[in-house]
C-alpha cells in the first residue's frame, strides 16, 4: 500500500506523528487500517514500513497483538510440552546406518548414552552433528513415519 495519494509529507519520527492534527492522523490510520480509532504505535509501525520498504505478514502482527494483550498467558503457552511422552518410552532412530536409542525419563527429561538431557533437540544435534529439531529428528512432526523411526 503506497502513500502516494496521501496529502502532505509523511512524518519521519514518532514525535512528528504525534504533532499531526487528529484529522491527519485519522487519514493516515484509515489509509492503513480502513476503520477504527487511530492508535499511534501501530500507525507508526506502518509508516516505518512504508519508509523502509518492509512489512510483517498480517498473521505475525495478529499474533504479536494477541501476545501483547496477555503476555503471561502467551509465555505459559510457549512452555507447554508439545508431545506427551510417557516415562520409560524408548525412541529408536536409525541415522547414517547406526541405531540410536533414547529413553524418556519424564515428559521433558531424556537419557541418551548414559547422559541426562532436558530436551530432544540437544540429543538430535549431538547425533546429527548440526542443529536439529528433536521432534523433527525423531519423527514426531511427520504425518507418515518411516520404518526407521520407532517408538516403543
Amino acid at each position: 500500500m503506497s502513500l502516494k495519494n496521501y496529502p502532505g509529507n509523511l512524518p519521519e519520527t514518532m514525535s512528528a506523528l504525534r504533532g499531526l492534527s487528529s484529522e491527519k492522523q485519522h487519514q493516515l490510520w484509515l489509509h492503513y487500517f480502513e476503520s477504527g480509532k487511530p492508535q499511534l504505535k501501530p500507525l507508526w509501525y506502518k509508516i516505518q514500513c512504508e519508509l523502509q520498504g518492509c512489512d510483517l505478514d498480517k498473521n505475525i502482527v495478529n499474533r504479536l497483538r494477541t501476545y501483547s494483550k496477555n503476555p503471561e498467558q502467551s509465555c505459559g503457552n510457549m512452555r507447554k510440552v508439545k508431545y506427551h511422552i510417557k516415562p520409560g518410552t524408548k525412541l529408536i532412530k536409525q541415522f547414517k546406518g547406526k541405531e540410536y536409542i533414547v529413553e524418556a525419563l519424564t515428559e521433558t527429561r531424556f537419557l541418551y548414552n548414559g547422559k541426562n538431557y532436558s530436551n530432544l533437540s540437544a540429543i538430535a544435534t549431538e547425533i546429527a552433528g548440526r542443529t536439529e529439531s528433536g521432534y523433527d529428528f525423531f519423527g514426531f512432526n511427520r504425518k507418515g513415519r518411516r520404518d526407521y523411526d520407532r517408538i516403543k
